[in-house]
């Protein structure tokens, strides 16, 4: 004879202590990479950093490489989720496509920067092309994307004409991201000297007023 199905709130309970259970290794995953970089990471710590036993995340995540890809994936997805929010509140009002869309994503960046995932984030991209070159792949692909969508909004502000039309769309995304990743690394070594306010407004203006529509030459 089977036996019989655990009741529904059985089954559901088991499967929220499985989320809640990954999601404290992401965590302290992530705190032990801000703090002490990834290549030197165990798998084993992750678990005990989490309160768990040493060998849940081997049981959950297989390898060190797929724990390190989870943990890049929830920051990206965490911060996607928490800039849409925060443009809207600081501006009170629904973003539009193009410009302003790049300006709110600078202030919303750098708003977030001052993380243990924004310096978690920083070291998997660094370590991606060092240490850790397994890593490499996954994280250039996720890239990629970000530099597609920012490249796309590059292009809606031309056709709407914010940006000027002689703008290159591809190299202009990556001269943003550069930007927004420089800074931060630079918070990252030397936090002190670093204001990310007044550095999101001086890169919004530096946007502005490189990516102005030029003026017609008089003609008369």
């Amino acid at each position: 004879m089977s036996r019989p199905a655990p009741p529904e709130n059985d089954r559901r309970t088991k499967a929220e202590l499985r989320e809640e259970a990954i999601r404290k290794m992401i965590d302290a995953a992530i705190r032990l990479i801000a703090e002490k970089g990834a290549s030197g990471l165990s798998i084993a710590e992750v678990g005990r950093a989490a309160g768990y036993s040493h060998s849940l995340p081997n049981y959950h995540f297989k390898t060190k490489k797929q724990l390190l890809l989870d943990v890049y994936s929830f920051i990206v997805s965490d911060y996607l989720r928490v800039s849409k929010n925060r443009m809207t509140t600081q501006t009170g009002r629904t973003v539009r496509p193009g410009l302003d869309f790049l300006e709110a994503t600078v202030r919303s960046y750098f708003g977030l920067s001052d993380t243990p995932g924004a310096r978690a984030i920083h070291v998997l991209w660094a370590e991606s092309v060092s240490s850790m070159p397994e890593l490499h792949d996954e994280i250039r692909e996720s890239n990629r994307r970000n530099l597609d969508h920012l490249e796309a909004h590059v292009r809606i502000g031309i056709e709407r004409g914010e940006i000027d039309a002689s703008v290159d769309p591809a190299s202009t995304a990556v001269m943003l991201m550069g930007q927004l990743r420089g800074v931060l690394a630079q918070k990252i070594l030397d936090p002190e000297r670093v204001d990310l306010g007044a550095i999101a407004e001086t890169v919004v203006a530096t946007l502005r007023r490189g990516l102005a529509p030029k003026q017609p030459p008089d003609s008369t």
